[in-house]
This record gives C-alpha cells, sequence and structure tokens, in this order.
C-alpha cells in the first residue's frame, strides 16, 4: 500500500495503528501525551502535539501527530543583502498523514486515546539519539537536573541518571550542557557573580563578612562559613587545618579554606574565604573573623598550614598561643622538586630521601641530632641537597614539622594540609 503526495516522493507507508491503539484511561493529558511519545520512541518516530484544548469551557481534545506531519517546502536558494548566495535550505516536513486525538473524559481528568490515521508515509527513523526534539528533557527531568546540580553532581552523571530512570530517554550530553546553561540563567536573572553569591549565602542564612575597596565598590576579601560548621568548630577546636586553592574561579582569586576534625576523626568545612591577595593584610582580616567566631576561651591548640609566609604571621598574630605547624607533605614536594635534579642515580636519590624520612621522623631530639649528622656525613658529595634542607627547612622551622617537636603538642595525627585537598 502506497501514499501518494505531490509535495513529497512516493514512500511505504508504515502501519503503527496496533501501537496506539489502546483502551487504557490516562489519569491526566500530561499522561496521555507522555504515554504517546514513548510508544512512538519505541517505534522510531517522533510524536508531537498539534492542536490542543484543556477544555476549560467545553470537552477537552489533544491532536497528536508526526513531527514531519504538514506541507513539504521545496528548498530556494535565497540572497543575503550583499547579494551573495546562501546555501539552499531545507525541511522534514513531509505530510505524513498519522495522526491520533486524546479525549478527556466527563469522570476526574481522565483521558481516552483514538486513532484516526495510523499510518506513516516514511520510514522509522533507525536511531533518535541526538534528535533536537525527541531529546528534549521533560519537566521532571529538569527538576532531576536542577536537584543533582544543586549537588555539584557532574553532567556526565547526570545524563546517566536520567537515562536509568527512563529506558527511551535519547538526550545527549549537549542536551545537558544547554539545560543546566539555561537553568543558572534563571536563577541568576541577570545577576552578577558576586551578587548571586551574595543572594545564595543569605537565602541559606550563612554567616558572612565582607569589605570593599570604597573607591570603585568592589569586594575585596569574602568571609562566609555555614551556623552548623560554627558549632562543630566550637565543639572541636584543638586542630584547624589551613590551605589555599588557586585558579579555581574565573577571577584566580585564592580561595582559603578552612576544616577541622571531629573526635571520631572525621573532618568538617569551618569556613571559605575568598581574597584579594596573599598578603599579611588579608589573611590576617580572615583570621580575625574566625576569632569571632569561636568562644573565647576555646581557641585552637594547632593549626597546620604550608610554608606561606603571610598565612603564618597572620595565624602568629591573631592566635599568639596558637602552635602553627607545617606541611610535611609540602615540604616533602619541595625538597623532591629542589633537590633531585642533584643526583645522577636513582638509588642513591631514594636512600637520600629515606634518610630525610627518618630525620623528620625523629621521636627525640638527640635522635635528631645524630641522624642530621649522618645525613650530612653521607652525603657530603652533595653539598647543594644538604645546604637546601638545612638552610632552608631545617634550622628555621624544624619545630614545626620534625616529630622531636611537633609530637610535644596535641595534634591528633595531623602533620599535612591534606584534609583541605580532600574536602575541595
Amino acid at each position: 500500500m502506497t501514499f501518494d503526495n505531490n509535495a513529497a516522493p512516493l514512500q511505504q507507508l508504515v502501519d503503527c495503528r496496533d501501537a496506539f491503539i489502546s483502551d487504557e484511561i490516562f489519569c491526566s493529558r500530561e499522561a496521555l501525551i507522555e504515554w504517546a511519545r514513548n510508544v512512538g520512541k519505541r517505534n522510531g518516530f517522533v510524536i508531537v502535539i498539534r492542536r490542543s484544548d484543556k477544555g476549560d469551557s467545553r470537552k477537552g481534545r489533544v491532536s497528536l501527530a508526526c513531527e514531519r506531519g504538514g506541507k513539504y517546502r521545496h528548498a530556494k536558494n535565497k540572497s543575503n543583502v550583499e547579494g551573495l548566495n546562501r546555501k539552499g535550505t531545507g525541511t522534514k516536513k513531509c505530510d505524513c498523514p498519522f495522526k491520533i486525538i486524546g479525549v478527556k473524559l466527563t469522570t476526574n481528568d481522565d483521558w481516552s486515546v483514538k486513532v484516526v490515521c495510523g499510518f506513516h508515509n516514511h520510514g522509522a527513523a533507525k536511531q533518535l539519539e541526538g534528535h533536537s526534539y525527541a531529546g528534549r528533557l521533560s519537566d521532571g527531568e529538569k527538576t532531576i537536573l536542577s536537584d543533582m546540580m544543586k549537588n555539584l553532581v557532574k553532567p556526565r552523571n547526570i545524563l546517566l541518571s536520567i537515562k536509568n530512570r527512563d529506558e527511551y530517554n535519547v538526550s545527549t550530553m549537549k542536551t545537558i550542557y544547554n539545560a543546566r546553561h539555561k537553568h543558572r540563567l534563571l536563577n541568576t536573572a541577570s545577576r552578577l557573580q558576586m551578587q548571586q553569591l551574595m543572594k545564595q549565602l543569605n537565602e541559606c542564612k550563612y554567616v558572612e563578612w565582607h569589605r570593599k575597596d570604597e573607591s570603585n565598590d568592589c569586594v575585596r576579601d569574602l568571609f562566609w562559613a555555614h551556623p552548623t560548621s560554627i558549632q562543630l568548630l566550637n565543639a572541636f577546636c584543638s586542630v584547624l587545618i589551613m590551605d589555599c586553592t588557586y585558579k579555581t574561579n574565573r577571577y584566580r582569586l585564592p580561595l582559603l579554606e578552612i576544616v577541622g576534625v571531629t573526635s571520631t576523626n572525621l573532618t568538617f568545612s569551618v569556613a571559605f574565604v575568598y581574597l584579594e591577595a596573599e598578603r599579611v593584610d588579608n589573611y590576617t582580616w580572615a583570621m580575625e573573623k574566625l576569632q569571632s567566631l569561636m568562644f573565647a576561651d576555646r581557641l585552637p591548640n594547632v593549626i597546620v598550614t604550608d610554608r606561606e609566609l603571610a598565612l603564618m604571621n597572620a595565624v602568629r598574630l591573631v592566635f599568639p598561643t596558637t602552635t602553627n605547624l607545617l606541611c610535611r607533605w609540602h615540604i616533602s614536594k619541595n625538597v623532591l622538586a629542589n633537590c633531585k635534579k642533584l643526583f645522577e642515580r636513582k638509588e642513591k636519590w631514594e636512600a637520600f630521601m629515606s634518610a630525610w624520612s627518618v630525620l623528620v621522623f625523629s621521636w627525640k631530639e638527640d635522635d635528631y641530632e645524630r641522624n642530621l649528622r649522618s645525613l650530612t656525613t653521607d652525603y657530603y658529595t652533595y653539598p647543594g641537597a644538604v645546604k637546601y634542607v638545612t638552610e632552608s627547612w631545617l634550622t628555621p622551622y624544624k619545630e614545626r614539622f620534625v616529630a622531636a617537636w611537633t609530637d610535644k603538642v596535641m595534634h591528633l595525627g595531623n602533620v599535612t594540609t591534606n584534609r583541605v585537598h580532600m574536602q575541595s
């Protein structure tokens, strides 16, 4: 059986009547439309709404058709204002006669479906993946995307979750990216990024302070902390760990993250601070705001940082009774970067690092002196390496990272800033 259409080539009719004939009573108009679209996807066709009347003043009806229904328009070459020929364009429409009608019943919001014409005058699509219409997200899927975005779920995992919920979903990563972008635009409502951040902090009841440049009204530093984090801070204030992350935002501002440790050895975020620059003034302002969150008689015993001199000076100014330890991991990375190139053999370098580790983990001061003499004697042929570890780290900072001194304070096993990176 064939269908003759003057506007479109002669095609073999595809009979889909059996797939759409149903005695099912649908609980709503939306349920009927979703059922019809899913049946269409299973058969390789895209079903769209042609006409709709929700039935406010009369019996409700909805007319569903194939996306290729309608008259075919021949592509014509058009010229632009400069007289240049444009590439010919066309359309997918081929006057497909497929049509079904949904009718609202007199009981509640129930709907039934009736097949008017169950034939398509074109073949079924081999795949609908990437189809501009079939790949659209439903309202429910948009809600899922919104909730997962709030939980910082990656786009590929959002797409996977949506496909797991609907086996006939044919959305692509581009669909997810476009939906995320539209969702952000709707949420920001033309606000600038800083305005949006301030709005979110206020809505979520964060404790927030900022200071700005009076000459241009630009925010210089921004400190915020969640009320629950403040409660945890005052309950577990013995050890705090601080470190900055870099180049993680479009303005390239340093982000200082402060975390604490619970009695069960779990990590919790205390506060975050955007800094204008890594200067003593900026860090001191941040430390003062942190101090204002704490009880006067419950200040930290230990603060672990890397060798950021401005931060170390700010800690000393604001928390003079607190012991400032240095991150052993960062120290080892610095030794690696500056000393490995001085060793011509891998075995010798590994032996040097082993001796360095023994020195760092010296339990007593006498052990430290003995291990230091051993290192300087065994590697006297590498004066550059010995000079670096001695002058850059041991002489000025041994009390901040060598076990013989750090174990005199209760640091609860926290001698690196790795907990900060684990939270990021």
